[in-house]
């Protein structure tokens, strides 16, 4: 790489483009270095604080990405007739822009999705996470290809070429060397890439429909007895949940079962409440359906959920007057988030046993999550154990590492 490219004043043409060309792939380097750390369950787990950082920087160098599109948006026409009698580079052209485009348009979506509806939301981070998995393979074969290494590579493997003085006929099978080393380091980059795109695009292969009734319960053999689900919850009233679940964990997954599993209101209340599995799955339930929403960007839609309303274990608890707040803990022991008292006594707030008929899996924070449908999931406390009143504001898990405190999803 010419380094001088960065901190000289070009005034040649084909410079410039060298120098725009250079600041890009530095920019696509680290905001795909920065996006593949964000997507890591790994590092959201263990640096939940770091994460917030880089999703920081993530978005700022995506801004700073804008700037060799604008540089280079006047010289675009002057380029492509430079390329009149160069396909190859004209087509990598074109992708390389479909890719840039795409990426800093549904960034821009992602970043300010609250002024956005859900759906569309879901639907840049779709256009996101697809254009990353093309982006950064084709950014490797690129920077392979054009590296001075590879084509001395090809440039030996040319010149022994012609001492064997090989003759290629029209209808000669032979691949020419150049050729096969692109193709081969092509498919050498697909072939490491394709368990990682495959398992981001698994979901959206098979059916998001729920189970058959016959299928066997989750956490089964952890949980004894079983819920029963209502006869609106299996099939769902819903007609099954349409898209699929990210699963998020900001510790590791709690071991629960019928022994350990305990449930309690406390705090400011009249009469505290405690139960345990066999007694909590003897509460009467309600069903709802409701769409669930992630601040990352995607969604699932006509979920169906049997669980107890938040306001009628409330009531149950008989809530004291300077209680102003409600408190929610996970069974994890790190895990915390607040409601007001207004808040939750929405109709919608439900303390969740079943999804579309079936126990909720732990992974989605099952046996028992909270579920608040007009507000984005970080509020939606999994494997949840403990309800406290409290007169007090607590500012909950990722409001403190930078989450917004207003919750709210744009209707």
């Amino acid at each position: 790489m010419d380094t001088s490219v960065f901190y000289q004043l070009q005034k040649k043409f084909g410079q410039q483009l060298k120098q725009v060309h250079h600041w890009n792939a530095i920019l696509f380097t680290f905001l795909a270095f920065t996006g593949l750390i964000l997507v890591s369950s790994d590092f959201r787990q263990w640096v939940p604080q770091v994460r917030i950082w880089v999703k920081d920087v993530h978005i700022w160098a995506g801004f700073v990405s804008i700037l060799p599109l604008v540089f280079y948006g006047p010289k675009m026409i002057r380029h492509l007739q430079t390329l009149r009698k160069r396909k190859a580079n004209r087509q990598n052209l074109y992708v390389v822009l479909i890719i840039l485009v795409s990426l800093i348009l549904s960034g821009l979506v992602l970043t300010y999705h609250r002024s956005f509806a859900p759906w569309f939301s879901s639907f840049a981070l779709v256009v996101h996470d697809l254009m990353t998995w093309i982006g950064v393979p084709y950014l490797i074969y690129h920077s392979i290809t054009r590296s001075l290494w590879f084509k001395k590579l090809e440039k030996q493997r040319l010149e022994k070429l012609k001492e064997k003085r090989m003759v290629i006929e029209d209808g000669n099978p032979i691949l020419s060397r150049r050729t096969l080393l692109r193709r081969g380091t092509g498919a050498a980059i697909a072939l490491i890439f394709t368990p990682f795109i495959y398992q981001w695009v698994k979901p959206y292969l098979g059916s998001p429909s729920p189970p058959p009734s016959s299928s066997p319960l989750p956490l089964t053999e952890a949980f004894s007895p079983l819920p029963s689900p209502s006869t609106k919850s299996k099939p769902p009233i819903g007609g099954g949940r349409r898209g699929n679940f990210r699963y998020y964990t900001v510790t590791t997954m709690p071991e629960i079962n019928d022994q350990n599993f305990s449930f309690k209101i406390d705090g400011l209340v009249d009469q505290p409440q405690s139960w345990n599995w066999k007694q909590f799955v003897e509460l009467n339930r309600d069903v709802q359906v409701s769409n669930f929403h992630c601040v990352t960007g995607w969604s699932v839609y006509d979920v169906t959920w049997e669980g107890i309303k938040l306001k009628d274990l409330l009531e149950r608890a008989t809530i004291k007057k300077e209680a102003k707040y409600v408190k929610f803990y996970s069974q994890d022991g790190v895990y915390t988030d607040t409601l007001t008292i207004e808040q939750a006594m929405g109709d919608d707030i439900m303390v969740a046993m079943l999804i579309d008929g079936e126990l909720i899996e732990n992974r989605n924070g099952g046996p028992v999550r909270l579920i608040v449908p007009k507000m984005y999931a970080y509020k939606s406390v999994k494997w949840l154990n403990r309800i406290e009143l409290i007169d007090h504001e607590h500012i909950g898990y990722w409001e403190k590492r930078g989450y917004d405190k207003n919750a709210w999803i744009k209707s």
